[in-house]
């Protein structure tokens, strides 16, 4: 997803659309399968099946295709020192009996599509998001390295490696942060690939299949099992770490400068917002199906997707003081009438009630009443019911959300 100037883009496998932020209401489709949009002014960047396109953001127009083999990475666009912008894509480079035999980086144009050049390399397959700085481009391999392509002297800089399987890095101002699928965490110096500090996260089989979240001097690493973590940029100490209950599968979002936040999903439908600070739950929310999406959070609204092919957009009552303050707390409130079931006997009704460990809280039930699922012919029109009651848990008490819109993927107008 993508959230620009009141537009929501979200690929499905249903196409590109773009949907007006606040209702929801659909502005255009472009009937392509696609990775996830990246946008740039009056242009929209994304991958589908063997392309890059580029289409107008106002209309879903195509304004250039770029018709790529093996196309590994979602693209990413930088400005290059002298060579203006440029979209960055990798592609798989194989000898005549189909093995892998290195990674190509291309730089195309951004106005034209054309190919400026390509960087050949003997690293494996390069897979996910690139991330870039200054005249620097990352990513990470199929074999467990994170390599650095410098496009001025058009050579592969470095490669280091961290183990089994690095899908996305992320990049600051002098480090790159990478995760790997045997668990290792680890800070390597932008420009040399030299090794400031290592971790490995406890416990058998936990990896790291997403990007990291670099803020404000912690870097926060998303694991499969089901813990947000929270490391010293610096010097890689642990600061916290979070239960959020299941595999977490898409990366973290920070938001916030005064009280930053840090938003992310779980495979259980489960959203959370954490004070960055101390790692303590401010609300969380509870979606009908496994978060798919990472978290975009635009003016207070946390928009994001489960793997029912539904986009939500997520706010407090507050949402205009969190636009200002910059802050995602959920105010405190009454609990309404609806959905009083106590099971544990917390003082939390369970479909507001965060326990994502205890199956018995959240029911799927719980779910089915506050989306509107008995209802087949609200589901038709392509719409959750109206503004539903969310779980929006504080730490002083219990709070309210509530859902501005829920738009599936099935939408109604699309036929």
């Amino acid at each position: 997803m993508a959230v620009v100037d009141g537009t929501v883009l979200s690929a499905t496998a249903e196409g590109l659309r773009a949907l007006d932020a606040r209702t929801g209401e659909r502005q255009w489709r472009a009937a392509f399968d696609g990775g996830s949009p990246t946008v740039r002014g009056d242009r929209v960047y994304i991958s589908t099946d063997g392309a890059v396109r580029c289409l107008g953001f106002d209309s879903g127009r195509e304004l250039w295709t770029r018709r790529l083999s093996t196309l590994t990475s979602q693209p990413l666009l930088l400005d290059v020192d002298s060579q203006g912008a440029r979209v960055f894509v990798t592609t798989e480079r194989t000898d005549e009996n189909g093995a892998t035999e290195g990674a190509v980086l291309y730089a195309l144009d951004a106005s034209t599509g054309e190919t400026a050049y390509r960087l050949s390399s003997d690293t494996a397959a390069i897979y996910g998001h690139l991330a870039g700085r200054g005249t620097h481009v990352y990513g990470g391999t199929t074999t467990g390295s994170v390599v650095a392509f410098d496009v001025s002297a058009r050579e592969v800089a470095w490669q280091a490696h961290l183990g089994e399987y690095v899908n996305s890095v992320a990049v600051s101002e002098a480090v790159v942060f990478a995760g790997s699928h045997s668990g290792v965490v680890a800070a390597l110096d932008r420009i040399t690939g030299d090794e400031r500090w290592r971790t490995t996260l406890e416990g058998e089989e936990v990896a790291v299949r997403v990007r990291p979240a670099v803020a404000t001097g912690t870097v926060y690493v998303a694991a499969t099992d089901g813990n947000l973590y929270a490391f010293d940029e610096v010097t890689g100490e642990e600061q916290w770490r979070f239960d959020g209950g299941e595999r977490l599968s898409q990366p973290p979002t920070v938001v916030g400068t005064d009280e930053e936040c840090v938003v992310f999903g779980s495979d259980a439908g489960n959203v959370f917002g954490i004070d960055a600070t101390a790692g303590e739950m401010q609300w969380t929310h509870q979606l009908r199906d496994r978060v798919n999406t990472p978290p975009v959070v635009v003016d207070g609204v946390v928009y994001v997707g489960d793997s029912s092919g539904r986009l939500y957009a997520l706010a407090n009552e507050d949402s205009t003081g969190v636009a200002a303050s910059g802050s995602c707390r959920t105010s405190s409130t009454e609990e309404t009438a609806r959905g009083q079931r106590d099971t544990d006997g917390d003082g939390v009704v369970d479909s507001q009630d965060y326990a994502p460990r205890d199956r018995s809280v959240q029911s799927k039930s719980d779910l089915r009443d506050r989306y509107g699922e008995a209802s087949t012919e609200n589901e038709r029109e392509g719409f959750l019911l109206g503004t539903g009651v969310g779980a929006a848990v504080s730490l002083g008490g219990v709070g309210l959300g509530y859902v501005l819109w829920g738009r599936s993927a099935a939408d109604s107008s699309d036929s």
